[in-house]
Order: structure tokens, then C-alpha cells, then sequence
């Protein structure tokens, strides 16, 4: 039998991971910079009263038999302050269009042909949580707050300024964070605009760390924002339920299918 490894770019990550393990890291006092670039991008994004992106997110499970897989999602999003939100997403498991108009929220299913709607005025961020309580949550939703800072530095021991790093050919400084259940990392954009465009977080008491990862493209704000629609055309044979009967609008299939996911 040959002894030639069977998966070179396997072996190459291998040694990559042993030797990653020795480098040198930046040290706490670069922690400052860290959340002051935190800030300026949390203030940048609340300074903004009209937003859209596109974004391609990822979202990781493991099966029992420990096979980590990965589940993509693309969409767009478009945000208007103080109370308007619209967002879609398509992936294998769900084709979803989800609007906040300002006094009633609609998540229409297309791949399930059924739609919910719910009256309720409110801020954005009293929408998102009340999205994430049903069960639906915008990609993102951290981001699209008022306070991203404050959202986000819940609970983080930990903060570094990692390096300069590239997304998408476009200069970032590359931040990293930690709490007691999860590791978050960000890519900022450098300079006088600092938009988020990267974003990844991993469940490290998982076993595997499976990982959730965003990308974010196309960002436009002010009046560089095309102007949306924030009311859902419903095709007349969709039927009416409850949010919580949506239960395919998820980015992963049913959890027995899956196994512990993050």
C-alpha cells in the first residue's frame, strides 16, 4: 500500500493547524483598539438612516456520525429607521420574504405558499426580538440594531485586533472576541467607512465548533439606497397561518435530520 497521504490538501491544513498553534497572537494591550473599532463601526451603522446589502450566510451542523456539514443562504436585506425592515433569504430549505412595515410585520414562505402577518407598531430592535422569539431571525439581526456595540459586547471577555486582512479584494481590519459560550469574529472595512463584512461566529462547547458566517456585499447607504417596498405582494392562493406554524423558513432541515446542530 502507498504511503503518499490520500488528501494533500488535508495533510497541508494539518501542518497548518500544528503550526498555528505556536504563533503569536497579539497581546491584551491591543484590546482597546479592538472595541474602539467596535464602536466606530456600531456608530457608523446607527448614523445611518437608510441601508441595503446583499449577503451570502453559511450555517454549520453535525450529524451523529460527527460529519460537519455547511448550509448556504443568499439574500438581500434593506433597512430604513426607525421602523422599517425587509429582508429575503433562499437557500435549499427555505425561500422566505420577511417585511416590517412600520405597523405590521409579514413573513410570506414562498416554498411553503403560506404567509403570517402580525399588527404591532415598534422600534427595529423590539422587531428583530421578536423575530428571534418566533423563530425567525433576519441575517444578521445583530448588525441591524440600534446599538451594535452594546449587542455584541454582551458578555465578551476577550477582545483582539487581529490584523489587516482582504474580503473581497476590499482592505478590513480583522477583529476578535470571546465569551464563555462562543467565539465571535468581524472584518471591518478600513478607513473613513466602516462597514462590517464579515462576521462569524462559532459554538465552541459544540462538538466540532460548528460556525455560522456572513458575508456582506453591495452595502449602500443615505441616498445611494434604492428606494424599497416594504409590503409583501402575496400571491392570492397562499394561505393564511400562524408564525409559529412557519417552521420550514429555517436555514437547516428538521434537527433529527441533522443531529446537534449550533
Amino acid at each position: 500500500m502507498s504511503s503518499t497521504f490520500p488528501f494533500p490538501r488535508l495533510k497541508r491544513m494539518l501542518i497548518y493547524a500544528s503550526v498555528s498553534a505556536s504563533l503569536a497572537l497579539p497581546t491584551s494591550a491591543w484590546a482597546d483598539d479592538a472595541k474602539e473599532l467596535l464602536k466606530k463601526m456600531s456608530d457608523f451603522l446607527a448614523a445611518q438612516k437608510a441601508i441595503s446589502f446583499t449577503y451570502q450566510s453559511s450555517l454549520e451542523a453535525v450529524t451523529p456520525d460527527f460529519e460537519k456539514l455547511q448550509f448556504v443562504s443568499s439574500g438581500t436585506a434593506n433597512l430604513t429607521r426607525p421602523d422599517k425592515l425587509r429582508v429575503t433569504r433562499t437557500g435549499g430549505f427555505a425561500d422566505v420574504d420577511v417585511s416590517f412595515d412600520g405597523s405590521s410585520l409579514t413573513v410570506h414562505g414562498k416554498n411553503l405558499d403560506a404567509y403570517a402577518k402580525i399588527d404591532g407598531k415598534g422600534s427595529l430592535d423590539d422587531l428583530i426580538d421578536r423575530m428571534m422569539t418566533a423563530g425567525v431571525e433576519a441575517p444578521g439581526a445583530d448588525l441591524l440594531s440600534s446599538d451594535v456595540y452594546d449587542v455584541l459586547m454582551t458578555d465578551v471577555t476577550e477582545a483582539k485586533h487581529i490584523s489587516s486582512a482582504f474580503v473581497n479584494g476590499v482592505e478590513c481590519d480583522y477583529l476578535a472576541f470571546r465569551t464563555p459560550e462562543i467565539d465571535w469574529q468581524i472584518w471591518i472595512q478600513a478607513g473613513s467607512q466602516p462597514i462590517p463584512r464579515r462576521y462569524v461566529i462559532t459554538s465552541k462547547h459544540i462538538v466540532q465548533a460548528p460556525q455560522y458566517t456572513l458575508e456582506i456585499s453591495d452595502f449602500k447607504s443615505g441616498a445611494d439606497v434604492a428606494a424599497a417596498s416594504y409590503t409583501i405582494e402575496i400571491p392570492s392562493g397562499a394561505k393564511t397561518v400562524d408564525l409559529s406554524e412557519l417552521q420550514s423558513l429555517d436555514e437547516l432541515p428538521a434537527p433529527a435530520d441533522t443531529g446537534e446542530v449550533k
